[in-house]
């Protein structure tokens, strides 16, 4: 195979890189030339896992925006709305975690949320008043609250087609609960 790739950073074309159809080697050819150019930064645990987040929030938007929102609206998007969520708001939580030194391990939404220390609860609660999202959540008991609503979500919703029923999940405070991840996250991050 004797193609090249083009490499883009920022959205800016920095180069091209000859491709060996191996994946592997493939990778770190464009690492290579990123350090050349003075341009290659490592990647944190908490750079890594806030990205991970932001894809699956970034999924969920789409699906609620093209198939949850507009009329006809397409049921078979709910499931795949929900689990995807329900993962984003884990990796969030467990963004957090990294951020404030706390190792979080498992699914359960409202567990994680328990084990983080004081600091991060506080982060939380000042961000309620900037999600852009409208929401009656106004304490961090209702938050909390909503998360336990939630807690299981990513399991009994992944496996859904398997018990042909999972708990009730309202779509709006899921969004919120989000959005104020993702701000906690992005705020808190900046300051790691």
């Amino acid at each position: 195979m004797n193609s090249t790739r083009e490499v883009y950073l920022n959205g800016k074309l920095i180069g091209a890189v000859p491709m060996s159809g191996h994946d592997k080697l493939d990778q770190e050819r464009v690492v290579q030339l990123l350090k050349d150019k003075g341009l290659y930064r490592e990647t944190t645990a908490i750079q890594a896992i806030y990205r991970q987040a932001i894809s699956f929030a970034t999924t969920s938007s789409y699906l609620y925006h093209r198939d949850l929102v507009k009329v006809p609206r397409n049921g078979l998007s709910v499931a795949p709305f929900v689990v995807n969520s329900a993962f984003a708001i884990e990796l969030y939580i467990k963004t957090l975690g990294k951020i404030f030194n706390t190792p979080l391990h498992g699914h359960d939404l409202l567990e994680l949320f328990d084990a983080l220390p004081e600091e991060a609860h506080s982060a939380l609660q000042q961000h309620f008043s900037k999600a852009r999202w409208p929401s009656e959540i106004s304490t961090l008991e209702n938050y909390r609250k909503a998360i336990e609503q939630m807690r299981n979500a990513f399991v009994e919703w992944r496996y859904v087609h398997e018990n042909q029923e999972a708990n009730e999940i309202q779509i709006p405070p899921m969004i919120f609960v989000m959005e104020v991840l993702h701000e906690t996250c992005n705020s808190c991050q900046e300051y790691s």
